[in-house]
């Protein structure tokens, strides 16, 4: 991160590297517990959910990030190349190596260079008998008063203390041949005294390095030039470091300085092309981006060696998917000396090339340790932006509720912001905004850097694994989401109304996988790689597929469960229908389904063959209808099977109280003499004129009264009437064990 005063302008992996809560109280964290995957492992294997399929996409790719690999790559860049300052091979060096990894990944990388740049004056300090704190390759500031040895004249020497070197007094008998280090004094003729005596004493090179505080590696020049010897600035934590190795035995260095005139600077990007956009022209893109310059001295491992090492991870994490987005990661040289390279790499964009950008998302210093620091998402503007806002819905996913929102640039997302580009500077950083907390003001607020800011102590002590694991899953995470095609699952009836809670499946090659449920509205949001899937859903049992379903960019796949029952059209029998006894008749129905049109129906008897009217009384028809889905309806009716009736009897007779009245009547033939149902004849009084009954039934049978008889092809009922029934009317009914029933009224006089 470039300093203000500098220019003007979910368990699982948590616990594997400590207790987070405890230690560092960085807001709520909650992650699925699990393996770890480690750089160069095998991520074939997918963690399943508790129903034994694989997550969606989102958590699948957080759960593959891993810390561990940043962390790796972090020590490649502050450890094995160390301070990276802008214009000098070692930032060159740490493109390449970013570069490298990327090629690994799959993606196209092109250095870019830029500049120049202003002049820069280095000394490069290791041991060949000592292992040095910080790294093996130290970084000082180079006297322009002094000795440039280049690159093959290094100055190789044991080394001894002088103090401020003010006196002889001050140095050791054996100085000759010796690299003297001293205190640095902010006087400048105290300087120049303490390397014209050092000189005098017979020494190889000068250190001149802070004796207290935390400072960084001081450039200077001198009064009395020093042509053939090197003189250097170094820092407090070199001052330190040197003394603490001469208290344990001697000490040697080799000292190379070099002095870089206008160099070039350089950027890396690496670009992992769209499945249908190879040639880079049309698809959205998503890039992230970090710094790989340090200030002089700093190995840098947190600012932003840390920024590329989960850039470096992301990159790993995303090469296994088949993307529809453009895919691009940023490593920009320049960044301590005005955002330099982030500008130039800007520069080169085409308009249409800057409309394509989804956001840019930029990681400077992302995992320190220091407990004050808390992750923030800051604009140049102080406004949320679809880069902050997608970094907070990745922190919700994974269950992480620290992150905040506010105003800073210096940093190289201003380089995008500048030009219309969402963008956001993640840091970690004990950023303090306006009063209220939790408003930033249109002037930002105010920061406290770690106390290895910018300077040599800025190792490997000062990342925090968690921290960064972190990171990857709330930054990453967001990437990973906004670099997947974005797909609207709906789950609808077949009647079209929404259907909530509807879970959802999608097989996109790799075994099935719970993508979540539908909302109140019926909808899913997820995300998925460039695929061919399979879609299921179930509902009430009922399930529901969109097979072959090509993700080729963002899209919607609509699913109709079929959750109405299927018609039954049943023409014959009616219900009601009256048949006669041996009558032929032929069933007649159809069963139908709203969605696939046709359904599975089995009724009583097949439809188009014979309904049974073998036997009178009352029959129930069946018809039971299933169709595709499983949804299942039936419909009943009854129909009646009757005698063919004659009657031998008017309607209405007259008749004599007291006697018997014949009712005489035909069946079609001799169908037994149980053919009168239970209970019947009755006979009712009914008023004369209006037919009107103003009685009970009363059975006609009894002692005295006349059985049912059969002859002559008919039968014959005898009505044995009452005398007291004279002057009245009398309505007769004989129902038979068909269920019909057949009435005549008679006038007895």
């Amino acid at each position: 991160m470039r300093s203000s005063f500098d220019h003007p302008r979910r368990l699982r992996r948590l616990a594997l590297v400590g207790g987070l809560a405890a230690t560092l109280a960085l807001g709520t964290v909650s992650a699925a517990a699990g393996g770890v995957q480690t750089q160069g492992s095998s991520d074939a294997g997918l963690t399943a959910t508790a129903t034994g399929a694989p997550k969606d996409y989102d958590q699948e790719i957080v759960d593959r990030f891993d810390s561990a690999n940043s962390v790796d790559h972090i020590r490649r860049l502050a450890v094995n190349i160390g301070p990276r300052l802008n214009g000098t091979p070692q930032e060159r060096e740490g493109a390449e190596y970013i570069g490298g990894v990327l090629k690994s990944y799959g993606f196209d990388v092109t250095l870019q260079s830029w500049g120049p740049v202003s002049t820069k004056s280095v000394a490069k300090v290791t041991s060949p008998n000592a292992d040095l704190p910080g790294g093996p390759n130290w970084q000082m500031a180079a006297s322009t008063s002094a000795k440039f040895t280049g690159d093959d004249a290094a100055v190789e020497g044991r080394v001894v203390y002088a103090k401020t070197g003010q006196s002889a007094a001050d140095f050791p008998a054996d100085t000759a041949g010796k690299i003297v280090m001293m205190d640095y004094s902010t006087t400048a003729s105290v300087r120049n005294t303490a390397v014209v005596n050092a000189v005098s004493q017979g020494a190889v090179a000068v250190i001149l390095a802070h004796p207290a505080g935390n400072n960084a590696p001081p450039s200077f020049t001198l009064t009395t030039a020093q042509p053939n010897i090197p003189v250097m600035g170094g820092g407090s934590a070199h001052h330190t470091w040197i003394k603490d190795l001469l208290d344990k035995g001697p000490l040697t260095l080799r000292i190379t300085t070099n002095q870089y005139v206008n160099p070039m600077g350089t950027n890396v990007i690496g670009i992992r092309h769209a499945v249908g956009d190879p040639d880079g022209t049309k698809a959205p893109i998503v890039m992230v981006g970090a710094h790989i310059d340090s200030v002089l001295g700093a190995p840098g491992a947190h600012d932003d060696a840390s920024g590329n090492g989960v850039s470096l991870e992301i990159a790993r994490v995303l090469s296994q998917y088949p993307l529809d987005k453009e895919l691009r990661i940023g490593g920009f040289g320049g960044e301590e000396g005005g955002l330099l390279g982030a500008k130039a790499y800007v520069n080169t964009l085409t308009a249409a090339e800057r409309a394509r950008f989804v956001g840019e998302w930029q990681m400077d210093m992302v995992g320190t340790p220091y407990e004050p620091a808390r992750l923030w998402a800051l604009t140049p503007n102080g406004q949320s932006n679809h880069v902050v806002q997608e970094a907070y819905n990745a922190g919700a996913r994974v269950g992480f509720d620290g992150l905040r929102n506010c105003r800073l640039g210096q940093s190289d997302h201003q380089a995008f912001f500048d030009v219309g580009i969402p963008s956001s500077l993640f840091i970690w950083l004990d950023y303090r905004p306006p009063t209220p907390p939790a408003v930033c003001g249109p002037t930002g607020g105010t920061y406290v850097t770690e106390p290895q800011y910018h300077r040599p102590t800025d190792t490997m002590d000062n990342i925090s694994p968690e921290r960064l694991q972190i990171t990857l899953d709330v930054v990453g995470g967001a990437v990973a989401h906004n670099a997947l095609n974005a797909v609207t699952v709906s789950a609808v009836s077949d009647g079209g109304r929404p259907l909530a809670g509807a879970p959802v499946r999608a097989d996109c090659g790799n075994g099935p996988r719970d993508l979540g449920a539908t909302g109140a509205d019926g909808r899913l949001q997820t995300v998925l790689p460039h695929a061919t899937c399979d879609f299921t859903t179930t509902v009430d049992g009922r399930v529901a597929n969109e097979r072959g379903v090509s993700i080729a960019g963002d899209q919607a796949v609509k699913m109709t469960v079929d959750l109405t029952k299927p018609t039954i059209s049943l023409a014959m029998p009616a219900d009601g229908a009256v048949f006669t006894l041996g009558t032929a008749a032929t069933a007649s129905y159809r069963c139908d389904d709203d969605l696939a049109g046709v359904a599975t129906c089995a009724g009583t008897v097949p439809d188009g063959s014979a309904l049974d009217t073998s036997a009178v009384g009352f029959h129930e028809f069946t018809v039971n209808a299933t169709d595709k889905a499983g949804n299942a309806a039936d419909k009943k009716v009854t129909y009646q099977v009757v005698y063919p009736w004659k009657a031998h009897f008017p309607e209405t007779m007259d008749g004599k109280a007291g006697s018997a009245v014949p009712i005489r009547f035909g069946l079609g033939g001799d169908r037994g003499l149980d053919v009168i149902a239970a209970g019947y004849p009755v006979s009712q009084p009914v008023a004369c004129d209006s037919g009107k009954a103003t009685g009970t039934a009363e059975p006609t049978g009894g002692p005295g009264n006349s059985k049912l008889g059969y002859g002559d092809g008919r039968y014959n009922y005898v009505w044995k009437t009452d005398k007291r029934w004279s002057g009245t009317c009398r309505t007769f009914e004989l129902k038979l064990d068909d269920g019909s029933s057949h009435f005549t009224t008679i006038n007895l006089k």
